[in-house]
């Protein structure tokens, strides 16, 4: 990719136009920002060729959650859907890398990441852009030289957002530190859809001057402003930019490309697309469209509350009508208030993959628990320990102070304190399971997911239970049901105060992790049909539905805080945090109840004795349902 250079007229000369190149996302983030990541291989093969001839500068067909969808709710191989699409395209293919999160939710050894580019590479990826939520460069250090090492373009990406930190200057230097990684292009990424016409001429022209490597926009239509934000950015020295056809774009997705073809051109620019192929790609997907975008009822074109609370991908609007399906309406005010606080408290990390996740769902926790930072998830204890990476600004003393007690933060780069993973990973798959190499490395980056998908395919294919994604259409095409047969039987309320209390954070946050994250529906929830059947644990069984005892064991117990998936280890290599008969002390972990990709350590409220276990690993459990039984000491 050409660094752009400004196109002069002279007396009697006809002007070159200047060549805006054009990434297409539709077989990415587009589908992933619109369709929740739904997209099938079945559905890209009929118009892969047509998407090869429409004159693309790259294909972003990877990476991002993607790869998880295709094992968890496709029952898809990822590295077989890229090596389907670089045998029918000449288009480069492009992915989106997370830096040393991989594809995942928190870093990974260095032996994972680098095998993982190596095998994306040789399946079919040319371009890599790469990533760090906290655009700490630690954290993109060895991904971008391992690109480099295997002759693939690395793209250096800005997590762009605003801040008292988050200046020009401040991006120029994370720009030039990209450079000297050795990074051949830098992007600007702007996930929530922030940025304005006047900060994106700004900071263009910064970079142009700061960096010798060309520059990028990546834009989400969340708040309306990205077609002029790329005009202003192309006019200040970009020489690409994203979009996606128009029956993809739009809301929380891209900018059409048909849109910014005629607004580029009219500006005197060239784009070398054939519109007539992409109007036939756009039919297409418009025709696939009704069946493949998850019906979540009315959603806003443009969702202006996104300046304000930078959450990307429509999250805002999630929260409001979560909050509205739990009567807890008269609080969003408080939530909305919260989500700047929770981001200042952490030190104004950019809101994208992890740390929107991790900030959003503390900001939740902080409202309807009635006490900030009461309720605190294992990410957030991870990302205040310094486990995700450098804040961007020091985090709020006492808070950290609050979570951590008595732990110091690190202040090394996160993944140096990392074991290799691979030999690890490789001695604890059943060979027989294992197809290829690139098996192993799914299962170091999503080890219950992989094991899942590993399971379905090693049975018969007449065997195999239907994918959640099969599942979900059967559902969808079900005639609604009658108005009383809708209402499932409510969950009986606790006794003491505060296991109520739970139980109405829990009501809220099962609602918003499955909106968000993907946990199975829960008795007393009047909502559970209008959202996807998530994806079993165990692929041969049904999916697993939480059981709320009606009875309650004799003696104390401990309970779930909230929905979501009961574990007795912290992966699938490690030892129970507690057997029966264990005496803990008070405040060890006993279990992990995990909801929306965090993870929750539940610890016991005293030093005690576990007598039983009410809950098998991996079982769906309801807030205020009892996980434990205990006995003082």
């Amino acid at each position: 990719m050409a660094k752009q250079s400004s196109t002069k007229k002279t007396p009697g000369a006809a002007a070159t136009p200047t060549r805006i190149r054009i990434t297409d996302t539709t077989l990415r983030d587009a589908h992933q920002s619109l369709w929740a990541t739904r997209m099938r291989m079945d559905d890209i093969l009929p118009v892969i060729d047509l998407i090869d001839r429409a004159g693309y500068y790259s294909l972003e067909c990877w990476g991002g959650a993607t790869f998880d969808v295709c094992l968890r709710f496709l029952r898809e191989n990822p590295w077989e859907r890229l090596r389907q699409i670089k045998a029918r395209c000449k288009t480069p293919l492009q992915m989106l890398l997370r830096g040393q999160n991989i594809l995942g939710y928190r870093n990974y050894p260095d032996d994972v990441l680098v095998r993982f580019i190596e095998l994306a590479a040789s399946s079919g990826i040319d371009i890599f852009r790469v990533f760090d939520a906290l655009n700490d460069t630690r954290n993109l250090e060895k991904a971008i030289r391992t690109v480099k090492a295997v002759g693939a373009h690395a793209q250096g990406t800005i997590s762009y957002t605003f801040s008292p930190v988050h200046t020009v200057e401040a991006y120029v230097k994370l720009a030039q530190e990209m450079e000297a990684l050795g990074a051949d292009s830098i992007c600007i990424k702007d996930m929530a859809g922030i940025l304005t016409p006047a900060a994106a001429e700004e900071l263009t022209t910064a970079l142009t001057v700061g960096v010798k490597i060309p520059i990028q926009l990546h834009g989400h239509m969340t708040s309306g402003m990205a077609v002029a934000a790329y005009l202003g950015a192309v006019r200040s020295g970009a020489g690409a930019v994203d979009c996606a056809v128009a029956s993809m774009s739009g809301c929380a997705s891209q900018p059409p490309v048909e849109t910014l073809h005629a607004v580029l051109s009219a500006a005197g620019y060239e784009t070398g697309l054939d519109t007539e192929v992409i109007h036939e790609i756009n039919q297409y997907f418009r025709k696939l469209k009704p069946q493949r975008e998850p019906n979540h009822g009315a959603v806003d074109f443009v969702d202006v509350n996104v300046l304000e609370h930078h959450i990307p991908g429509g999250m805002i609007s999630n929260l409001r009508s979560q909050l509205q399906q739990q009567g807890a309406l008269d609080r969003l005010d408080e939530v909305l208030k919260e989500l700047p606080r929770v981001r200042a408290d952490m030190g104004y990390p950019p809101l994208v993959t992890p740390t929107s996740q991790i900030v959003g769902i503390q900001a939740v926790l902080n409202v309807i628990s009635g006490e900030r930072y009461s309720m605190v998830p294992q990410e957030t204890r991870d990302y205040v320990k310094g486990l995700y990476g450098r804040a961007p600004a020091p985090i709020d003393a006492a808070i950290a102070k609050k979570i951590l007690g008595d732990e110091q933060p690190v202040t090394c780069r996160p993944a140096d304190l990392l074991k290799p993973g691979l030999t690890a990973a490789a001695s604890q798959l059943d060979a027989s399971l294992v197809q290829a190499e690139e098996d192993i490395v799914s299962y170091c980056i999503f080890p219950e997911v992989a094991l899942g998908y590993f399971k379905w395919r090693a049975l018969p294919e007449d065997q195999r239970p239907l994918s959640p994604a099969e599942q979900e259409q059967q559902a969808a095409a079900k005639p609604p049901a009658s108005a009383a047969d809708a209402v499932s039987p409510a969950a009986p309320e606790p006794a003491d105060a505060a296991a109520r209390n739970y139980a109405a954070i829990g009501r809220t946050l099962s609602q918003l992790f499955r909106q968000l994250g993907g946990v199975p529906a829960v008795a007393g929830d009047a909502h559970a049909d209008d959202r996807p059947v998530p994806a079993d644990p165990a692929p041969a069984a049904p999916a697993a539905q939480p059981a709320v005892t009606a009875t309650v064991p004799a003696g104390e117990t401990i309970n779930a805080p909230l929905n979501g998936t009961f574990y007795r280890t912290a992966a699938p290599d490690k030892p129970n945090f507690a057997e029966e008969g264990t005496v803990c002390q008070a405040g060890a972990a006993v279990c992990v109840v995990e909801a929306m990709k965090l993870f929750n350590e539940i610890k016991a409220p005293k030093a005690c004795t576990i007598v039983k276990f009410l809950v098998v690993h991996g079982a769906a459990v309801a807030k205020g349902q009892p996980l434990a039984v205990i006995a003082p000491v």
